[in-house]
């Protein structure tokens, strides 16, 4: 593909003899020969030296709002400008993104030029507090990311990274570093259903999370996609609890997410409503605070209630989400109703001494 020829050098490789190089960033930890790419597809080694070609090739640049990346418990309704990027390193037989993820489906015609500090010009000037990393999956332009997201901050901006977080620990820091939220998909817990679906495996995956959570630094919300005929059973949903339950917090937001047929994976039904109702009643009965359904336009399960009074705190219909129930408070909503304080964070107020930056 013509248009991915950046000649910005890779992160996290390192040299071979005979001008081969090992990738670091996933688990798959590419050998690549001179002239060739990884598995993403976008990381090539050029002479002895790997360089990220899709460094700043935009696929997707939108406005949308925070509840599109699966995150409910920070400025329910905030603007976020939203980026994708080319290639994958899963090849997911289901992806909803395949026109781009996949590199040998893409359309040169839908790859655009920025720069960092474009970016986030774009955002200030739109009034977006929140850079979200999103669509394929970004860690494969780790560097774009980091690069963009280093400025952000010195503005005032945050930054989401929404990732199936197949990633390895040394990149991981460097992003935890410049992210605030982080929406991770841990798609299964079985290493059965990753060889069949995604062509990766879990434990890097559960890893990455655990990673982000013990650190503390960071909101984080994590998403299960319930596939059809894949993981929609109870055995699936008590699979991915019982290791929820263990590695992190009852408290922290746990979305089950309708699938839609798409890609390879299109001689199924979509995800019928019962199922995700299930899996989230088994989520409660295990004790999860905050299990939420997703993919769904209206219903109980997309509403945020106060765990003490049960009042309505955040009614969802489609993506809009009204504060029907929260006070503001320092950092953190408070409930209307009891005076409790939610777990459901204010997004901080950039500075209005920047109006714009050199680009």
């Amino acid at each position: 593909m013509e248009k991915l020829n950046s000649k910005h050098e890779a992160l996290f490789y390192r040299k071979l003899s005979g001008r081969r190089v090992q990738c670091g960033l996933c688990p798959r930890r590419c050998g690549i020969e001179d002239g060739k790419v990884g598995y993403c597809g976008v990381r090539k080694n050029m002479d002895g030296i790997l360089y990220a070609i899709s460094y700043g090739k935009a696929a997707h640049m939108s406005e949308e709002v925070i509840e599109t990346e699966a995150v409910f418990h920070f400025e329910p309704g905030a603007k976020i400008l939203s980026l994708g990027n080319i290639g994958c390193n899963l090849s997911c037989v289901y992806c909803q993104n395949w026109t781009f993820s996949q590199i040998q489906h893409a359309d040169e015609d839908i790859i655009f030029d920025y720069t960092p500090e474009q970016v986030v010009q774009t955002a200030l000037e739109r009034d977006i507090k929140i850079l979200s990393w999103t669509y394929n999956d970004p860690v494969i332009w780790i560097e774009f990311v980091i690069d963009t997201a280093r400025i952000a901050r010195k503005y005032g901006l945050l930054n989401l990274f929404k990732s199936a977080m197949f990633i390895n620990p040394e990149p991981l820091e460097a992003l935890m570093d410049v992210m605030d939220i982080f929406t991770a998909s841990i798609k299964s817990v079985n290493p059965g259903y990753h060889r069949q679906f995604t062509k990766g495996w879990p434990q890097p995956i559960l890893d990455a999370v655990k990673q982000i959570y013990k650190a503390k630094r960071h909101h984080l919300e994590v998403s299960n996609l319930v596939v059809t005929g894949a993981s929609d059973k109870d055995k699936d949903f008590e699979e991915f609890i019982q290791w929820f339950k263990a590695n992190l917090d009852v408290n922290v937001p746990a979305h089950f997410v309708c699938f839609h047929p798409s890609y390879q994976y299109t001689k199924v039904e979509k995800t019928p409503l019962s199922v995700v109702e299930r899996a989230r009643q088994i989520a409660l009965k295990a004790g999860l605070e905050y299990p939420y359904i997703g993919n769904v336009f209206m219903h109980e399960g997309v509403n945020t209630y106060c765990k003490f009074c049960k009042s309505l705190l955040v009614e969802r219909i489609g993506l809009n989400a009204s504060k029907v129930g929260l006070e503001p408070d320092s950092k953190m909503y408070i409930c209307k109703e009891c005076n409790a304080q939610t777990p459901i964070r204010i997004a901080y107020k950039r500075s209005e001494a920047y109006e714009k930056i050199e680009v």
